[in-house]
This record gives C-alpha cells, sequence and structure tokens, in this order.
C-alpha cells in the first residue's frame, strides 16, 4: 500500500497530532486562507484547489477538517486525507481511491497533489459514475494546471451544483502580509511595510521566517530559504520530462530580459533552444502558477495581438531571489507585484494558469509608446492602462502615454499620490491595499 488512511482525526484527541497542523499551531503565523466553506463540504461536490508548490494548499484543508470536526460537529472517521505524491499507475490510483471509501460512511475525501498523476480524471471519473465516489464531497489539489488542457472534458457534469468547483491558492497578498506581521507583532511603516513584502513575498514559510528573524536579530536576509524555489521549479520541469541545463538557460533569459517585453523568437535567440522548445518551458512555470506570459493587446480589433511581444512576470517578487544570477533589482520586483495584483483582481479564470490570461495584457503603441498593464474586461467595457514608474519624482509626461490613448490611467510610484484631472498617480503600498477600488 502506498498511501497510509490512519489519518491523526480517526483517533479521539488525535486532530491536532496531524505533522501539519501541529505546525500550525507552533506557528508565530495565524494565515487561515480558506478556498473552500464548511457549507460546501455537505453536498456531493468535486472541487479542484490550485496553486504553486508550497503555498499551503495542503495546510488549508486540514484547516478546514478541523474547522468540520470543532465548529460543525463532524465525526473525524468521515473525513479521509491521501496523497497521490508518490502514485505511479491508474490502477494503483483507483485500488487506493476505492479502499478509501470501503466499509465508511465517508463525507469527506481529500487528495492531495492529484495533478501529480497523469490521467487522474479518468480514474474519478469512474468512481464517480459506478457510484464510489457519488456521495461524498471530493476536494482535490494540484500544483499545476497542465492536466486542464489534457482532459478537464471528462468532468463536466460530475462536479456538483457549485458554480466556481475549481479554486487557487496563490501566495498572500500584500493585506495578508500586513496582517500577519501586524498579529504577530511586528510594527513598521507603509514605506518599511512595502519594502518588507518586496523582499519576502508572500510564500507562508518565507513570511514566517521574516517575522521569526524580525523577532530575533531584527534582520531578515531575502536570500535565505531560496533552496525551496529551486526545488518547486524544478520538481516541475522533471515531471514534464524537460532538461534541465535547458531550465537554467530559460530562467537566465528572464533574467536578463527582467521586465522588457519580447517575442518568443527574441526570447528563444539568445538560448540553445528553438522559439517553440523554449515556450514549452515559459508554459510549464505558467501551468506551475509561478510564471505569467503577458501578451499583447491590439485594441483596433480588440483582441491579443499574437505577433506582437510578451511581457514575463514571477506571481512572487521573492522568485527575484531565486540564484545569484537570477536575481531583479526592487523596481522589477514592484512591476511583478503590481502585475500580479492585477491578475489576483481581474483574470476570471485564473486556476487555468498562467501561460495566457484574459484580462491583463501589456500595450504599445504603433508608434512604440508602451503601457506595462492593460486590464480588459469586456462584460464591464472596460479598458484600462496601468504604469509603474518606480521612481521618486513624477512629471506630467509620465502620464501622457496614457491619456493620450485611453483617456485615463493610473501610474504606481513608490511614494507619489496624486490626482489629476483624468489620471492619478498613487504609491505601491496604496495600489496593493486598494487595487479594486483604484481600477475601473
Amino acid at each position: 500500500m502506498a498511501l497510509s488512511l490512519d489519518n491523526s482525526w480517526h483517533y479521539e484527541g488525535g486532530l491536532w497530532q496531524d505533522p501539519d497542523l501541529a505546525r500550525v499551531r507552533k506557528s508565530p503565523l495565524h494565515y487561515r486562507p480558506r478556498p473552500f466553506s464548511p457549507e460546501l463540504c455537505e453536498q456531493p461536490l468535486l472541487g479542484v484547489l490550485r496553486g504553486p508548490r508550497r503555498v499551503g494548499k495542503t495546510v488549508s484543508l486540514k484547516l478546514l477538517v478541523a474547522q468540520l470536526i470543532e465548529e460543525r460537529g463532524w465525526d473525524g472517521r468521515t473525513i479521509s486525507y491521501l496523497t497521490f505524491d508518490t502514485v505511479r499507475t491508474l490502477a494503483q490510483a483507483e485500488e487506493i481511491l476505492r479502499e478509501a471509501v470501503h466499509g465508511r460512511a465517508l463525507r469527506l475525501l481529500i487528495v492531495d497533489e492529484v495533478t501529480a498523476l497523469s490521467g487522474w480524471q479518468r480514474v474519478i471519473k469512474k468512481l464517480r459514475d459506478d457510484g464510489t465516489l457519488a456521495r461524498p464531497c471530493v476536494l482535490l489539489t494540484g500544483s499545476s494546471s497542465h492536466d486542464l488542457k489534457a482532459g478537464s472534458e471528462r468532468l463536466a457534469g460530475r462536479r456538483g451544483a457549485v458554480p466556481l468547483p475549481d479554486q487557487i491558492l496563490l501566495p498572500m497578498p500584500y493585506p495578508a502580509f500586513l496582517e500577519q506581521i501586524g498579529r504577530a507583532g511586528i510594527a513598521v511603516e507603509p514605506r518599511e511595510a512595502i519594502r518588507a513584502y518586496l523582499e519576502a513575498g508572500g510564500f507562508p514559510f518565507r513570511v514566517e521566517r521574516y517575522v521569526e528573524s524580525m523577532r530575533g536579530t531584527g534582520r531578515y536576509e531575502p536570500a535565505e530559504d531560496l533552496q525551496v524555489f529551486d526545488d518547486v521549479i524544478f520538481y516541475e520541469l522533471t515531471r514534464r520530462r524537460l532538461d534541465r541545463s535547458i531550465a537554467l538557460e530559460v530562467l537566465g533569459r528572464l533574467s536578463s530580459i527582467s521586465t522588457s517585453a519580447v517575442s518568443y523568437e527574441g526570447f528563444a535567440k539568445a538560448i540553445t533552444a528553438s522559439r517553440d522548445t523554449a515556450r514549452k518551458y515559459l508554459d510549464v512555470l505558467g501551468d506551475a502558477f509561478l510564471l505569467a506570459t503577458i501578451s499583447s493587446y491590439d485594441t483596433g480589433r480588440g483582441r491579443v495581438a499574437p505577433k506582437k511581444n510578451r511581457k514575463f512576470l514571477w506571481i512572487d517578487p521573492a522568485l527575484g531571489y531565486l540564484a545569484p544570477w537570477l536575481r531583479q533589482g526592487e523596481a522589477a520586483r514592484a512591476e511583478w507585484l503590481v502585475g500580479a495584483a492585477l491578475l489576483r483582481q481581474f483574470e476570471a479564470r485564473l486556476w487555468e494558469g498562467l501561460s495566457s490570461p484574459r484580462n491583463v495584457f501589456t500595450w504599445k503603441s504603433k508608434a512604440g509608446n508602451e503601457v506595462d498593464y492593460l486590464v480588459v474586461d469586456r462584460s464591464r467595457r472596460l479598458l484600462f492602462p496601468v504604469e509603474v514608474k518606480h521612481q521618486r519624482a513624477i512629471a506630467d509626461w509620465d502620464f501622457q502615454v496614457m491619456e493620450r490613448a485611453f483617456g485615463k490611467g493610473l501610474l504606481v510610484t513608490p511614494e507619489v499620490d496624486r490626482e489629476r484631472p483624468r489620471s492619478r498617480a498613487v504609491t505601491l503600498e496604496r495600489f496593493l491595499r486598494e487595487t479594486d477600488k483604484l481600477v475601473g
């Protein structure tokens, strides 16, 4: 047997003996993301929680288990947790899932890292159709969206009566970061807080280390714990059987272009790989919810401009410290942060991955004028430009491209907060707290 069904909460008093929940109790953080509510678990939902590795998907669902037992009075023996991390065949997966259900009045089944097994949808579909998994709520987690492209249609009509059965968990946003360090007793001014977030990012293990460092020496070293990110990135590349040496070239190329827009052809010219090969590696990083590929938008035709250049941004600023040869300055990390905040707020199907967002673009005019980000929402007739100027002073001409092309816009700066008749400038710190109010 590859997996154990001996979940700690199956035994009286054993709930908080689970290793993940025990770490939660010891952590200086009180971070409790809730992608699925307890109410949803009362029905035969088939939900999938996606997001990058080490972002806290497993912990969030185990905290849901604790909530169901302690607050809703569920019998812990009606909840089972499995992981597909070590499962290699569909037959093995089917056997394990059948055993998990057999002879149990199961109400909730959690299967962690289900996307580690290629073709997992076939097993789930079979067991939903034959009644094995028809009654319990089934929650799955995955660190890749690649399987969506490969066969999500297999589960059509089997997800339950829920509008959004797929959810995504990304590194904690800036407001959550502020809340966590505040609860931990770390008092910082807004300017210091945004600098800390640019260095630590939102992965919970990084925020925890930041809090511990500030409580201890009062200094935080952002280059620590980078091996974790290395493992996260190369886990996905290895799983897709891609070459590590080419991956290192791709990462180096991302470092060299920083926040500049480039075509796939231009990206590949500087590495020993073809355009299609380079794109494959970039798509893997997008499928893993780590790197977003921001396409150009053709305002004249109202669609993506496939032949124009693209921007690449890491979903979390801490990824800018990945390795000595990849580290990016504060300006680049600030621009990524703005793009990531726009994706969180306006990308309607973010759980599909970051390879081809549908609502956040970059823009360049025929005359060569550029805007960093363009938010597009056809349902709201929204076409809103956002430009990042990581400089202390700004002038009227910094607004001209946005105002001439779109009649409005938002300029994000380190320190300036200024209103204009048709546009405005705001600080990065304020932008991250009020993204939904400032754009639109």
